[in-house]
């Protein structure tokens, strides 16, 4: 068992595997929002959608924490970023799970990601390192507080099996009242 317990039950302990990782110094924010783009795809269409975000092929759409955030081109006009710091750490938490999924035999094809989470971790106060000009702050020059923030994050994979695309049949396959 890690440092922190994961979001999800431990009853199903040998279908899943499971990284985590914590005091990451990224935007606890971010990473909620990459996290939800990836949950529930399949590893190969995550790793896809993480790989476009640190490329600036494709953005990560912004469902929460997006006031004043520009609208995409390549998200059909919804919001989004590239955060590419977020987006090296959740694949390397992929990675991880990845290998302690095929460490317990699980087949590498058929992975999907069941939950991917982050969390605000630690708040560490203090002030800023440089002194803020007489104009930002009214006369004098004043130390501010400029909080350090930490994330952590965890990601669950699980095997499933790939469900057979349903084929649309024509109208001429189909049964009539006459038919039947």
């Amino acid at each position: 068992m890690g440092l922190y317990r994961y979001a999800h039950g431990e009853a199903d302990e040998k279908k899943v595997a499971r990284a985590q990782g914590y005091d990451f110094d990224a935007s606890y924010k971010d990473l909620t929002q990459v996290c939800g783009a990836i949950r529930g795809k399949p590893l190969l269409e995550a790793k896809k959608i993480l790989a476009d975000a640190i490329d600036e092929v494709k953005a990560i759409p912004y469902k929460r924490f997006s006031t004043g955030m520009g609208h995409r081109g390549n998200l059909g006009g919804r919001k989004g970023r590239y955060p590419k710091k977020e987006c090296r750490i959740i694949v390397g938490l992929l990675k991880n799970a990845e290998a302690n999924a095929v460490f317990k035999g699980m087949d590498k094809s058929k992975l999907w990601v069941k939950s991917a989470v982050a969390y605000k971790q630690n708040v560490f106060r203090r002030y800023r390192k440089f002194w803020v000009g007489g104009a930002i702050l009214g006369y004098g020059k004043q130390a501010t507080w400029a909080n350090y923030v930490t994330a952590r994050a965890e990601v669950t994979l699980e095997e499933r099996e790939v469900k057979a695309k349903n084929r649309v049949r024509s109208k001429s396959a189909l049964p009539t009242s006459k038919q039947v």
